[in-house]
């Protein structure tokens, strides 16, 4: 898959959305697209998605339509998705040359940071630097110039994008990235 960023210079393009319940990691999609040319194109190098086998509570198990039984015979460790994401997904990302991509990154990366997943900030020479970051809900907000209609559903509509199954970090991960290319469009033609 190709996408078009206008006015980005991340080499590297991490595209993520989580479920959990409280404060547990229950399902984690990510994306990751590499620069492929100067004006901005990039294109899936790959993807992630994965559930851990948890115990959910009743309220996720309504709102998401994931069961325990389900977790429990389809769910990998924690550890596991740890390990992947970091020696897998990101394995040869340099995190100066990284941008990661969510709608509501703040909450996303605090929940990942206390699931043991850092895509906040890394370690060189040993002073801590962030990631860089795109929160396409606070983006809408300050490039639509409006307080409401920012849901990821209606953001995803509005760029074309028909999100079947919301609450599914995988296809939610697929909207996000039409919300962002449509943000980046219109961003760059108001220069």
């Amino acid at each position: 898959m190709i996408i078009k960023a206008y006015n980005d210079n991340h080499k590297y393009l991490l595209f993520i959305d989580i479920e959990f319940d409280m404060k547990k990691l229950v399902q984690f999609a990510g994306l990751l697209f590499k620069k492929v040319d100067a004006d901005g194109t990039y294109q899936l190098m790959r993807s992630y998605n994965a559930y851990v086998n948890t115990k959910i509570c009743y309220p996720f198990k309504e709102y998401t339509k994931i069961t325990n039984d389900w977790l429990e015979d389809n769910g990998v460790p924690l550890d596991d998705i740890r390990i992947f994401i970091m020696d897998d997904l990101l394995n040869d990302v340099d995190p100066h040359d990284l941008e990661v991509i969510s709608h509501g990154l703040k909450n996303d990366r605090l929940i990942l940071q206390e699931n043991g997943i850092n895509l906040s900030n890394y370690l060189e020479g040993g002073v801590r630097k962030p990631i860089d970051g795109y929160c396409t809900c606070n983006n809408a907000r300050r490039i639509l110039k409006r307080t409401t209609h920012l849901t990821l559903e209606e953001l995803a509509e509005e760029s074309g994008f028909f999100l079947h199954a919301a609450h599914n970090a995988f296809n939610d991960v697929w909207a996000e990235v039409s919300v962002f290319t449509t943000l980046k469009k219109i961003e760059a033609s108001k220069e």
